[in-house]
């Protein structure tokens, strides 16, 4: 059992008021039984004492629970760059503190590391100028674009261990979580340098093994191919394995520049593992560099990929076995980035073992896509669900007993943009949707579940695509709905990206950001967010209820916004402004590993 919540069914006693930070004064201790006035006295100076030294801190108690929040600085709101860190919120319901930013972890600073210094970038981009940084360029610290981290704490002995990838620098840092409150600098363990290959740090999983599988989208210099690497637990790295391989099946329409060898189109993002079936499955998103220079957003200069690949577990060296391509199905957008195919963010393998299928969500097309046989030759997808054009299926998770699908869908496209809300009122809305599967997989390989039909004109170009699917009875349905539109993510094209789903409390938290890259003046990569985590709860019967108590700490509204003011006095990181959510993950303390 190894990624996202795969048999994590944790136990939660939570503590009211337990396990935070002391920033404010601290409450009166409980008496001890059998105590009287004195005690009373006692507690009241021992609390007056604490409320005069606010440095002191409280350690987690067993049973809370914690949301480890991965965010880069947002470089340029205080006209300046600031360091990258792991922010800790309160999320046990009980505590006085809850959605209060209680902490944070900072990053080790190692001069000079960074894949933007290393490719020579620090010069032309002007970083070097703006942001003050030392001859030796960009420090490990700074502009790593926080990415995805592991998916839940990983127990090695007495630690617990949360790895963070920077997208852009190419390092990855291990934060021992062990005690949220007391979080030791965050160590770089593995650098831009260590990996001969690859660039681009993505998903985060760990094999059997104890090793962490890690997928990197982009060659060196973050161009195409990518490929996967394997991590012992402090970093060191075990191997690289190439994920390119000739033969794959033709693109449904040649590359950007020409290629149509889907095989040699490998820009590795998502990933899972099933040690039973002995199987690693990786999904192709996108060219790193050409989402980062392209200039317009109708996909002339980004390279999306339209793959998934098959692995041996016991035999990465040896690539991919096998590469499926997902099908357009009938018609084409008028602008390539919609089209269904295009943009394989994430990818998971069902749980149980009676079930061997696995899903897949793409960004350009907005589209959930299903192979009922992921251990065949030639494992043949489906799309099962489609929220619409550009909808941007972004990173979901399957509930570990198989019944839902979370799926955040990031939007992108905003009033006046070309097909906004062309197939349904709210088809581009910002949200998080469940997905009732079970009657999908209990047909096993006699899946009816397909494309919807589509109305085209005369030169094959979509018009209108009035269902989500084609209605058979073993189509997923939507059983629950959390609206999360907001004017900055209108603004920035951006929306629910990140999703992480704690199993005993059935809770589903999401971060509002992708990537927007504001310290390099470069064109494209600009979907952001609203920088706010939401949380809300998944019912039996899969209905998704908003958590209203999960308010920010500073305007009382629901959901936690990272965007702080510079005023904001962040835990143990101090004033840097606001910051740009990308990964979480559930931390539940005095547990073992998930």
């Amino acid at each position: 059992m190894t990624t996202r919540t795969r048999g994590a069914v944790l136990h939660r006693a939570a503590v009211a008021g337990s396990g935070r930070r002391v920033t404010e004064p601290a409450p009166v201790p409980r008496r001890a039984r059998g105590g009287g006035a004195t005690d009373t006295r006692k507690a009241a100076l021992l609390a007056a004492a604490l409320a005069c030294a606010p440095s002191v801190s409280w350690s987690a108690s067993a049973g809370s629970s914690y949301l480890a929040v991965w965010s880069s600085d947002k470089e340029k709101d205080a006209n300046r760059g600031s360091t990258d860190f792991l922010a800790i919120i309160d999320a046990d319901p009980r505590s006085s503190t809850y959605g209060k930013v209680v902490n944070t972890a900072s990053l080790e600073r190692v001069a000079g590391t960074n894949l933007l210094n290393d490719l020579g970038l620090t010069g032309p981009l002007g970083l070097t100028k703006e942001y003050d940084l030392p001859p030796t360029g960009v420090p490990s610290n700074m502009l790593n674009e926080a990415h995805h981290m592991s998916h839940v704490p990983i127990a090695v002995g007495r630690h617990r261990y949360l790895y963070l990838g920077g997208l852009i620098s190419a390092n990855v840092f291990r934060c021992d979580v062990a005690d949220p409150l007391q979080i030791p600098a965050c160590p770089l363990v593995t650098s831009a340098k260590d990996v001969r290959n690859f660039s681009g740090v993505d998903d985060f999983a760990r094999a059997p093994n104890g090793n962490l599988l890690v997928t990197y989208m982009g060659a060196k210099d973050l161009t195409t191919p990518g490929g996967l690497v394997e991590l012992a637990p402090d970093g060191t790295v075990v191997g690289e394995y190439q994920a390119a391989k000739p033969g794959g099946p033709t693109r449904y329409t040649p590359s950007v520049h020409g290629v149509t060898d889907t095989g040699l189109l490998a820009h590795p993002h998502g990933l899972d593992i099933r040690p039973d079936l002995d199987l690693v499955v990786t999904s192709d998103y996108a060219d790193p560099l050409s989402l980062a220079t392209s200039a317009t957003v109708d996909g002339v200069t980004e390279d999306f990929g339209t793959t998934v690949r098959f692995w041996k577990l016991s035999a990465l060296r040896a690539g991919p076995t096998a590469i499926a391509q997902v099908p357009v199905g009938k018609g084409r957008e008028r602008l390539v980035m919609n089209n269904a195919p295009e943009g394989i963010m994430s990818v998971a393998l069902t749980h149980l073992h009676r079930h061997k299928g696995v899903f897949a969500a793409t960004m350009g097309g907005g589209s959930v896509w299903y192979a009922p046989d992921a251990t065949v030759p030639r494992p043949e997808f489906r799309l099962v669900y489609r929220v619409g054009p550009g909808a941007a299926a972004a990173v979901f998770s399957i509930t570990p007993d198989d019944r839902y699908i979370l799926q955040p869908i990031q939007g992108t496209w905003s009033p006046g943009d070309p097909v906004y809300d062309r197939d349904y009122p709210g088809e581009h809305s910002r949200r998080v949707i469940a997905l009732d599967i079970q009657r999908l997989l209990a047909a096993g390989d006699d899946v009816r579940c397909a494309a919807p039909p589509v109305e085209t004109d005369s030169e094959g170009i979509i018009r209108l695509i009035p269902a989500r699917n084609n209605g058979a009875p073993d189509c997923p349905s939507v059983t629950g709905e959390v609206g999360l539109d907001s004017r900055a993510n209108f603004e920035t094209h951006g929306g629910p990206h990140f999703l992480a789903f704690d199993h005993e409390s059935r809770r589903v938290a999401v971060a509002n950001y992708f990537v927007q890259l504001t310290a390099f003046n470069l064109p494209g990569a600009h979907e952001a967010g609203d920088d706010r985590v939401c949380m809300a709860r998944l019912t039996p019967t899969g209905d998704l209820v908003p958590d209203a108590a999960f308010r920010d700490e500073l305007t009382g509204r629901p959901c936690v916004a990272m965007d702080r003011p510079t005023s904001y006095l962040w835990p143990n990181h101090g004033r840097t402004g606001a910051a740009k959510p990308h990964a979480i993950a559930f931390i539940d303390v005095g547990w073992g590993e998930q």
